[in-house]
């Protein structure tokens, strides 16, 4: 079986060190909840009691474990209770990073069911970097720049993976025209 996105978005996570994520459950994020039940829970996936804990337990983990934050939520109202814990973390100038699901592709501008727009909705809280994935080949480059940002300007970044991408099969960037393959480079960077 070939690796899905979902499961490079955690095999990329544990290229960076993290070995936590905070998150809820929710359809949006299935294939990031499959590809944990593949990666025998690494990163360790805490499940909290509602997404606004999520996000605010992320937050406590990077201020007082000194390292990255991290919390899952699915699309609409999973994503919208993150915010509390994202602005506490840009008050207080803390790396986190958001992973939220969103509405399958197809279905976007649809009107569909719990479908949210997250670029507005995080333009403020994340307004250092926020972006979607909507292919497989962007993934490592968005992952890193979110992570590297989070770092950089000790501040909360969101990466928005709608559901049927985190299904595909992941295929890394080529070196084609226009295509820029992202590096982990740690080197140099500090909590």
């Amino acid at each position: 079986m070939s690796p899905k996105v979902a499961d490079q978005i955690l095999a990329r996570l544990r290229d960076w060190g993290v070995e936590h994520a905070f998150g809820y459950p929710g359809d949006g994020i299935n294939g990031l909840l499959a590809a944990w039940g593949r990666a025998d829970n690494r990163p360790r996936f805490v499940q909290s009691r509602h997404e606004e804990m999520a996000a605010l337990q992320a937050v406590g983990y990077a201020k007082f474990g000194r390292r990255l934050g991290v919390c899952v939520a699915t699309s609409g109202p999973g994503a919208i209770h993150l915010l509390n814990g994202l602005y506490d973390a840009k008050l207080d100038h803390v790396p986190v990073v958001a992973i939220v699901g969103q509405t399958h592709r197809t279905a976007m501008g649809g009107s569909y069911q719990q479908e949210v727009d997250l670029h507005s909705l995080f333009k403020d809280v994340a307004s250092d970097f926020v972006e979607t994935v909507n292919v497989p080949e962007q993934l490592p480059n968005v992952l890193d720049r979110a992570i590297r940002t989070a770092y950089a300007r000790r501040a909360p970044t969101a990466v928005i993976v709608p559901g049927d991408v985190q299904e595909l099969d992941y295929a890394p960037p080529s070196h084609a025209f226009k295509m820029v393959p992202s590096s982990l480079d740690r080197s140099g960077w500090t909590v």
